[in-house]
């Protein structure tokens, strides 16, 4: 049920209420596998808005200043007729509670890009510290810089791209530094 109205992405929703000062909805979920996640709950709750719930996955995910916190949950069940005005979640136990709210953000985190790698034959690879895939093996002539390779910060980012760049230009007879 994640097509009913007032179900959207995570970040998607903290750059309404960041940029716009408006939300699908007044009273607000969150279900996220990861920190970015609970950015939109600290912009949330810091305009003013009600965050009904969130729901971690992770079971030692950090707190959180909300009216209910379920580490180790997940969402299993939308309702609403012409838009969202509840949530499932089933618990770390098994068991499932009912949520009332009228909108839903979903972080299921960011993930590196494989998908030209793999177009090339490359062959991903799972990084732990991330929870993706991240390019692994790649074919001769083929490098990876940045975010699509699990760079995920700026400083990581700019970092591998600077780096490959130098390689690359090697590669071609071109002497260049950093």
């Amino acid at each position: 049920n994640n097509d009913r109205p007032g179900i959207m992405l995570s970040a998607s929703l903290r750059t309404y209420a960041n940029r716009y000062a408006a939300t699908p909805g007044q009273s607000i979920a969150v279900f996220t596998n990861n920190d970015d996640g609970l950015r939109t709950v600290a912009d949330l709750k810091a305009k003013g808005v009600d965050v009904a719930a969130v729901i971690d996955t992770r079971t030692d995910g950090p707190a959180v200043d909300a009216s209910a916190h379920f580490k180790g949950a997940t969402v299993v069940d939308t309702s609403g007729k012409l838009g969202l005005n509840g949530i499932t979640v089933k618990l770390a136990n098994g068991q499932t509670t009912s949520i009332a709210c009228s909108a839903l953000a979903v972080s299921g985190g960011w993930n590196p890009n494989v998908h030209m790698t793999c177009h090339q034959r490359g062959i991903p690879v799972w990084n732990e510290d991330l929870a993706a895939f991240i390019p692994g093996k790649l074919p001769d002539g083929m490098s990876v810089a940045g975010a699509a390779n699990g760079d995920m910060s700026t400083s990581q980012a700019f970092k591998t791209g600077a780096s490959s760049a130098v390689s690359a230009l090697a590669d071609i007879g071109i002497k260049a530094a950093a």
